[in-house]
This record gives structure tokens, sequence and C-alpha cells, in this order.
């Protein structure tokens, strides 16, 4: 469904997305994470057709089709669907949703009849009230009008539908009920679905899983596959000592099989390491032999949030490390100087 190859863009002197390369399948619910900055909406725009080629290289397809070709953009736009972060952005909210249905149908030649059923059908899998289908949409709830949202970027049948920050403004209770109408969706209409969000929850339901830092992909895979890429298959030791600090982790770290040790709570560290099973009695050991008090202590697989806390924290050290070498570098050359 959507091929990329080398993307790369560039405003000015500024290099936005780096290298960027990745391919997605029919079906498949593709998850774009990371902070402010990161890259991902600048690729949903070129997918999208709303950045023009002078300002991007590489190659991409979308439904078998070049964005980097004018005359392709027309029949690219009616494959796709988009659902903006803002439903003020593509609802109008004094109007019923199903005369919202008519206006956005009309641009796709779709008559009343054939707009009212699918509308309908989608509201019903959306659970969408019936008595809330002729009334206006400024009455209906938060999560009402986000999946009302999603059936207009679904109603003339897509290929792909982007979905914009889809569980932002809503209550956190009513984020995993969004992202399972998202998974009811896919699976019964097959639609390829982009997510770009800073809900790293939403790997839930993601089949791909794409980690983006200042425009370079530092992952892509399914986020199983990512989280058993790490030491152990993901294993974690999540261990409680009394008056834990700083300099106490560093003691710990002392332990050569330990990989990684992040601190999750005032008195409470998660730990991975190699030969999870065998060294695991080992660290309890080593931790109550250097006169630490352990009050708990459990296993765990490590989430996607932690495999992603991970792959950026690593990122910045390699980064941390490449400016650190070439200060001294630049040291050497001035005193050869």
């Amino acid at each position: 469904m959507v091929e990329v190859e080398k993307l790369n863009v560039h405003f000015g002197k500024k290099h936005i997305v780096r290298d960027v390369s990745f391919n997605v399948n029919k079906g498949e619910i593709i998850g774009m994470f990371g902070i402010s900055g990161a890259g991902k909406t600048t690729i949903i725009r070129v997918l999208t057709c709303q950045i023009v080629q002078k300002y991007w290289s590489g190659k991409v397809n979308v439904t078998g089709l070049s964005p980097q070709k004018k005359r392709n953009h027309g029949v690219i736009l009616s494959n796709i669907g988009y659902v903006p972060q803002l439903e003020q952005l593509n609802l109008y909210f004094d109007l019923s949703p199903l005369a919202n249905v008519e206006i956005f149908t009309s641009t796709y030649g779709m008559s009343k009849i054939e707009a009212t059923k699918v509308a309908k059908d989608l509201f019903t899998i959306l659970d969408i009230p019936k008595d809330m289908w002729n009334k206006r949409v400024k009455y209906m709830s938060g999560g009402e009008k986000k999946r009302l949202s999603m059936a207009i970027g679904l109603i003339h049948n897509p290929n792909v539908l982007f979905l914009d920050e889809p569980t932002t403004g809503v209550d956190a209770s009513k984020r995993y009920e969004i992202l399972s109408y998202l998974k009811k969706l896919n699976q019964k209409l097959q639609t390829t679905m982009f997510i770009i969000t800073h809900d790293l929850e939403a790997a839930l339901i993601c089949d791909k899983a794409a980690i983006l830092r200042e425009g370079k992909m530092l992952s892509f895979d399914s986020p199983q596959k990512l989280i058993n890429s790490l030491p152990s298959n993901g294993m974690i030791a999540r261990v409680t000592i009394d008056n834990l600090n700083q300099q106490i982790i560093s003691i710990i770290q002392q332990f050569s099989p330990i990989q990684e040790i992040l601190r999750v709570g005032n008195e409470v560290v998660e730990i991975m390491m190699d030969d999870f099973e065998v060294n695991l009695p080992k660290l309890i050991q080593f931790i109550v032999n250097k006169g630490f008090n352990i009050t708990a202590m459990s296993r765990d697989i490590a989430t996607f949030r932690r495999f992603f806390q991970i792959r950026i924290k690593e990122e910045e050290q390699k980064e941390k490390d490449q400016s650190t070498l070439l200060v001294e570098n630049k040291e050497v050359e001035n005193e050869k100087t």
C-alpha cells in the first residue's frame, strides 16, 4: 500500500526528514511515534500530497502511485482518507452527522442514498447512537465526535486512512475505547491505517511501530519484535529497595550482566540483563551483599513504552558521544596547529 525509500525533506537549510525508508502492506496498522519535531507529520504530509516535490527527494509510492507526479494527486487523494487531530477541521458542528456525510460524499460523487447507507453502517460499527444521527454535532460528546470524524474519513472506502493524534482531547478512560474502535474498523474493512501519535499505548493495536527522532527512523517493526530485541527478550526484574538513591543505582550497575537499569519510582528500579534466568538470583545476592534492603521483587516483560524510552535514550547517548568525540578531535587539531 505504501512504499518509502530514502525519503529526505528540506525546507531551506533545515533537514526535517533524513533517509527514512519503510514499506506497509494492505490491512496493516502502522503507529508513528515520537516527540514533537520527530518528523511524523512531515512524512504524512508527503504521503498525502501536501508537500510539493521540490522540498523532498526519494522514492515514494502510495497505493501504487507516486505523489512526485502532480497528475497522480487526484487519484491518490481519492484512494486515501484523513482524520485530523481537531474535529473542527473536518466536521460542521451546526449540522447533523448525516448532513456532514452528505457534504463530504458529494465531493466523491456518491449519491445521497449510497452515502446514507454507508454512513449508517459506519455509525453502527462505531457505536454512534441512532438518536444522535439527526441532531447537531455540537451536542455530541468528545468521544462521539472522534468516532464521527473517523467515519467521515472512511466514508469513501479509502485504501489507506491517516489519523493524526486520534486519542488527543479524549478522556484517559476513553483512549482505549477509541483504539478498540480503530482495530474493529481495520479488521472489518481491511483498511490500512497510519496512526500519528504521542500516545505510546496505541502500539497495542499496531502491526508495526515506527519510532522517529529528529527526522530519523530509529526502529520499524512489530511492537513485539522490538520488545524481543531487548536483552533476554525484554524480561525485566522490578526491584524495590529501601532508601534508593543514585549512588545505590550506580553500585547495582556494577553487576556486569546488567544492560539497562531505570528508576521507575521513588524506591523502584527496573533491570534488564543478559541470561535473565541464570543471573536473576545472582543479582539479588549481589544487591544483598552490598548491604541494601530489598523489600519487593517481581519479574515482568517490558512494554512498548519501555522499549521506546530505552531506544530514545540510546540515540541521545550516541549523539552525546559523537559530540564529545568531535570536540576532542577539534582540540587535538588545535594542539597540532
